[in-house]
């Protein structure tokens, strides 16, 4: 193996966060979320289907703090809610009454303990669980990355890096990929993934 050393070149999650490779909404098959337009299109490399953002797949947080259309006291709620709903039942502990406010939404990054794409929330392709961490890639060329980060012996701050430590994905990566004596089963886990039909 002739990868020995492996200079950062200041990628940050960001920089990497062009497209994505998910699993399809309708058949779970291998799906790309490319830029498209002003915007990013989904297309199944299974069943063909094609979708535009609008509707969130992953976990979600509805939070509403409104005054009682009654009483006028004040109603706070949270709640997980799934893409299609954009209100919350408020019960008011006043007066007892209860109405279906418009709550604010928060996409969370994980749905059910996998990463999703920041786009339609849905699960990525490139993932997997090694023992009680998931390793994940948004795409080939992040997972490609991080095999030439794994695989060098010797890991340097490339010298054209210019972006603050902590904006760094590499400088942020988590201990199970950084550790040496990792480095064979994460190669391992990272081949699997490059070869993944389902």
């Amino acid at each position: 193996m002739s990868e020995e050393r492996f200079a950062d070149p200041g990628t940050t999650l960001s920089d990497l966060a062009t497209h994505f490779v998910v699993h399809c909404p309708k058949c779970e098959g291998k799906a790309l979320v490319n830029p498209h337009d002003d915007s990013f299109r989904l297309t199944c490399t299974s069943c063909f289907h094609v979708e535009t953002p609008g509707h969130w797949y992953g976990a979600m947080t509805a939070y509403a703090s409104v005054k009682c259309r009654e009483c006028n006291s004040q109603i706070t709620r949270s709640a997980t809610v799934d893409g299609k709903w954009k209100k919350l039942k408020l019960k008011c502990d006043q007066c007892g009454d209860e109405c279906e406010y418009e709550a604010h939404l928060s996409r969370h990054p994980k749905h059910n303990g996998l990463m999703t794409d920041p786009i339609f929330g849905l699960n990525l392709w490139l993932q997997k669980p090694i023992g009680d961490e998931l390793f994940w890639s948004y795409n080939y060329e992040q997972l490609s990355l991080l095999e030439q980060y794994v695989r060098a012996k010797l890991r340097e701050r490339g010298i054209d890096n210019k972006g603050s430590k902590n904006s760094l994905m590499f400088s942020r990566l988590p201990t199970f990929i950084t550790r040496a004596g990792n480095r064979e089963e994460v190669l391992k886990l990272i081949s699997e993934l490059q070869v993944k039909t389902l």
